[in-house]
């Protein structure tokens, strides 16, 4: 199967594997780089992030210490080691742009066009810089007044990278072709850990999307086989994001505990409450149940629709839960997770699942054709 994904991306098959905090999915960007698709270096945990009169945050428990440059450093030299011998293997950096995570994603920008810029291993293998959870605006070759201090130019950096940004919305997949981005991911609030403020399902996001802009649109949001990936070609995209299914894989960088909890979870086992940078959505245990009550009672706009901020509630249940994973207690643990989980019943390789979805892919457009005659 060749979509223009593959010609943009450079990578053998049309599917990405999502950056997800609190990990820095090394271990799993490589794999997914290996096995033909594009995998990504989550960079959430690896700098501090600032909420509005609560205060300061830093992953230093999973990430150790060290500078954003530092970690990201870290992580690409092991994703570069590992996928050397792959010629055709490619990767790329994800950096949220939020405002609570601003100064930490201008000093992780800046490290990838200077390490592309002068590492040739680099600039052969970083197919791509994804943004998301923010405005792509300030990081535009024009852009205007939402220029911050700290901003640069990305494409004007370096042109031949391949800049996408994730949106929730039509509005918001308008501003990143007024930005410049190159590639837009269309992500339905189905999708695990950052989601919507609005209530938009991929089914319905997806398809507006392709038909509002001019630009490839990949589809994200409760995608796991090859059903799912010949329904997002369908819908106009040229490729699948997914995250969820690739957390409950044996190179996952995430805990066992956290995969085997996808794998018992049902199609109605998610809930959405505030989190670190807006609505999030998690896998039910008594932590999450406690976070939407949190919600309800400090921040209950969220559930209107409306952009609303977090409370010290809310903060102290995620990071005193964060801690929980590391004692074992995974039930009272904020496990990020979409719909999705219902349909995920292994733990597979990477290589396994993704050779399985393009397979079942090719089956199912094969079979379409049974039912059109």
């Amino acid at each position: 199967m060749h979509t223009p994904f593959n010609d943009i991306f450079k990578t053998k098959y049309p599917i990405v594997q999502a950056g997800m905090g609190p990990y820095d999915t090394t271990r799993l960007c490589a794999a997914v780089a290996e096995a033909g698709g594009l995998g990504l270096i989550s960079t959430v945990g690896m700098g501090s992030f600032k909420m509005p009169n609560i205060g300061e945050f830093k992953y230093s428990a999973i990430f150790g210490e060290g500078g954003p440059e530092q970690l990201l450093e870290k992580s690409m030299n092991l994703v570069l080691e590992e996928i050397k011998e792959v010629p055709e293997a490619r990767f790329g950096i994800n950096i949220p742009v939020s405002e609570e995570f601003l100064p930490t994603a201008s000093r992780l920008i800046g490290y990838v066009i200077d390490r592309v810029k002068k590492d040739p291993g680099a600039r052969k293998k970083v197919a791509a810089i994804f943004t998301s959870a923010g405005d792509p605006l300030p990081w535009s070759t024009n852009p205007g007044d939402k220029k911050l201090p700290f901003s640069m130019p990305i494409k004007k950096e370096l042109p031949d990278i391949v800049w996408t940004h994730v949106v929730p919305s039509v509005r918001a997949a308008r501003r990143c072709e007024k930005a410049g981005v190159d590639v837009i991911v269309a992500s339905g609030r189905e999708g695990g850990a950052h989601c919507s403020w609005r209530d938009t399902s991929t089914m319905v996001l997806v398809p507006e999307v392709v038909q509002s802009v001019k630009k490839p649109v990949i589809a994200a949001g409760g995608f796991c086989d090859g059903k799912s990936l010949v329904a997002a070609l369908a819908m106009g995209a040229i490729g699948i994001q997914m995250g969820t299914r690739m957390i409950a894989t044996k190179e996952s960088d995430f805990e066992q505990s956290w995969k085997e909890m996808l794998t018992r979870a049902t199609e109605e086992d998610t809930l959405v409450a505030r989190g670190f940078f807006g609505p999030m959505r998690f896998v039910r245990n008594a932590r999450a149940v406690a976070l939407v009550d949190a919600t309800v009672r400090g921040a209950p706009d969220l559930y209107k629709g409306n952009p609303t901020g977090s409370t010290q509630e809310i903060i102290d249940l995620e990071v005193s839960g964060l801690e929980n994973l590391f004692k074992g207690k995974i039930d009272d643990t904020p496990v990020l997770g979409g719909q999705v989980a219902g349909r995920i019943h292994d733990i597979p390789t990477v290589k396994e699942l993704i050779d399985r979805i393009m397979k079942d892919a090719e089956k199912t457009l094969a079979s379409l054709q049974t039912y059109t005659r």
